[in-house]
């Protein structure tokens, strides 16, 4: 049989889905968890937003040049000396993983993405090991499943399925099978699941992953970030949302937030379910344009569209005189209080959504939180959401990765 490559034509969807992340700045690898990676572009430790940008550009170059470790080394040394960074491991070690790590995770993502648009002529995957000498007992175990693309072992076992790993899948249908003379498994192989103890920044905690994987890897990277198809991709409105923690992460402490006063006036109030009321509330807090980029304190752009009246539409609930509030969306973003980056994964197609939180306590009556969502579109972010508690409540809008305290 003829060698397994990933791709045999330039990777244009791998290529994409490192472009569609967002720069993440952390403080370890743990702080962004399985599905996160889809959404997010991190380096373990690089908590800078310039520094993780320049790695971005050096990874990117890489993919789409493809360049080898050897030139992106050179990117390393250069961007580890402009920022003055310092890193645990060696050099060698340390370049490698970055590299290794994120081009595999692009080319497996690409690959599932191209699986998800011929899965009808398609319909089956097969685990290809390399069964050399360096090849994880378990994923040499694994080698010739095959089983349907909708299978649930791909949503756990999609290579690659630790550090390293040189594992990837093929793509066939019946004649395929025929050809090379394979036969379909009868059904997964037993994979039990074990404990295994990872360091976090707020001390050791244990997670639960199948045998054979690594910790951080039992996920299917192209399903958190393409989804299972476009079909169920379309459901993906109707719900549900689930969140998604990283490891350690309900341990960040949660201090009292400063109370702010308003600089601008609260706006109109309009008659329920009157759309063009709140249109036109909403293009007067955007001084007359249908929308309005703004730039937080981490150098990220914001877009508010008319599609936050679209949300309010959607439900009456939502319709309750919050529009009272659009004119205070500039200092929200602008003077925010906390940013932080939460995760959620729809239970209809697998994919992850990343969300930016703006968080604000404003002087509003009794003490009011103002917080906005936004969903990650593009490199903008739209899709705001307005969100209303006390003092109390604010917990609520404050979970995930915090990125930013002022």
């Amino acid at each position: 049989m003829p060698e397994v490559k990933p791709f045999s034509v330039n990777p244009t969807e791998a290529i994409d889905f490192l472009r569609d992340k967002i720069n993440l700045p952390t403080r370890a690898w743990t702080d962004v968890w399985q599905g996160m990676h889809a959404r997010a572009f991190v380096v373990a430790g690089a908590n800078n937003e310039k520094l993780v940008a320049d790695f971005r550009n050096a990874v990117e170059k890489s993919l789409e040049q493809g360049t080898t470790l050897e030139t992106f080394r050179k990117d390393f040394d250069a961007i580890v000396a402009k920022h003055g960074w310092s890193y645990n491991g060696n050099r060698g070690w340390r370049s490698a993983v970055i590299f290794n790590t994120n081009l595999r995770m692009s080319y497996a993502a690409g690959r599932w993405e191209q699986i998800q648009r011929v899965k009808q002529q398609r319909p089956y995957l097969r685990y290809v090991a390399v069964l050399d000498g360096r090849t994880r007992p378990e994923h040499a175990a694994w080698h010739d499943t095959i089983l349907p693309v909708d299978h649930a072992f791909w949503h756990t076992h999609f290579p690659p399925n630790g550090w390293n790993c040189r594992c990837t899948v093929q793509s066939l249908n019946d004649r395929d099978l025929k050809r090379f003379n394979l036969k379909r498994s009868k059904g997964a192989p037993p994979t039990p699941k074990v404990t295994r103890t990872i360091k976090t920044p707020t001390g050791p905690v244990n997670v639960e992953v199948p045998d054979g994987i690594d910790p951080g890897f039992s996920y299917n990277v192209g399903e958190a970030a393409f989804g299972r198809g476009a079909q169920a991709r379309a459901l993906e409105a109707h719900g549900p949302w689930r969140a998604l923690d990283a490891p350690g992460q309900s341990l960040v402490d949660l201090k009292p937030l400063p109370l702010d006063k308003p600089i601008a006036s609260a706006g109109e109030v309009v008659t329920p379910g009157n759309e063009s009321g709140l249109r036109s509330v909403l293009r007067e807090a955007f001084d007359g344009a249908d929308e309005l980029i703004l730039k937080d304190p981490t150098g990220a752009r914001v877009q508010l569209t008319q599609a936050i009246v679209d949300h309010m539409m959607s439900d009456a609930s939502r319709r309750d005189g919050r529009e009272r509030y659009f004119p205070l969306f500039r200092e929200v973003i602008e003077k925010p209080a906390e940013i932080w980056i939460g995760w959620a994964r729809s239970d209809k197609s697998g994919r992850v959504a990343l969300r930016r939180r703006y968080v604000k306590l404003i002087e509003i009556g009794a003490g009011r939180i103002i917080g906005l969502i936004a969903d990650a579109d593009g490199g903008m972010w739209s899709g705001l959401t307005l969100f209303r508690s006390r003092k109390s409540g604010g917990a609520k809008l404050r979970a995930g990765l915090r990125i930013f305290k002022r």
